[in-house]
């Protein structure tokens, strides 16, 4: 091989490596920006949906489901302010967890203010909303204090029928509802033109098939 051979596939070589180094280093990058794209839809805490993840995959099941929740913890404030932010923290962790376990992957659950967590899901029953709150308020365990701590949990249900409304107006409902049961301490209400004998038919549906609408009107408040 002559030298200029040889200085050629040197040159080769190196920018075959210069290459796939760039190549290493912008893969390296876009890995980088998919994991920090996805943290910034996830709320570090509870592991929920962010509140802007929240709205865009809500909006998209919507459809799919027959009631938009809304819960917060009855008196969190006084459990930070006690046992400090840690404790709180590790109450919120729990309940999402808890949450996500009772709804199922089919529903989407997010963390859209401090002690506020919501969901679209497409409930069974009645019964389930006695379930959900048995599991969200059932004691948890805190190795720290030794004891485990009760948190109330105050629930508001938006029904969905047809035709389907704008997430915010779902929401605004089932936040109607939420302030009722956190003023009776009542557990959960039902916000819906409908009253709880027709929402039982509502749940008792059979999931919409593919292309079918079903979305939500309310006027009401239906109580438990």
């Amino acid at each position: 091989m002559t030298s200029r051979s040889s200085r050629s596939a040197a040159t080769l070589g190196t920018a075959t490596v210069a290459a796939a180094a760039g190549w290493a280093v912008t893969a390296c990058r876009l890995r980088s920006r998919t994991r920090q794209l996805a943290r910034a839809h996830r709320d570090p805490v509870t592991g929920l949906l962010t509140r802007t993840g929240f709205e865009a995959a809500a909006t998209r099941t919507l459809t799919k489901a027959n009631a938009v929740g809304l819960l917060d913890l009855d008196d969190f404030k006084p459990i930070n302010d006690t046992h400090g932010h840690h404790t709180g923290d590790r109450v919120l962790r729990t309940v999402a967890r808890r949450l996500e376990a009772e709804l199922g992957t089919a529903a989407v659950t997010g963390r859209i203010g401090g002690d506020e967590l919501a969901f679209v899901a497409r409930l069974s029953d009645l019964d389930q909303l006695d379930r959900l709150l048995s599991a969200l308020t059932a004691p948890i365990t805190v190795p720290d204090l030794g004891r485990p701590l009760r948190v109330g949990v105050s629930l508001g249900i938006t029904t969905v029928t047809t035709p389907a409304p704008p997430l915010n107006e779902a929401l605004a409902g089932a936040d109607l509802a939420m302030y009722e049961a956190k003023t009776h301490r009542s557990g959960w209400r039902v916000h819906s033109p409908q009253r709880v004998p027709e929402f039982q038919k509502v749940l008792l549906r059979p999931p919409p098939r593919e292309g079918e609408s079903v979305g939500a009107t309310y006027t009401d408040t239906a109580r438990r």
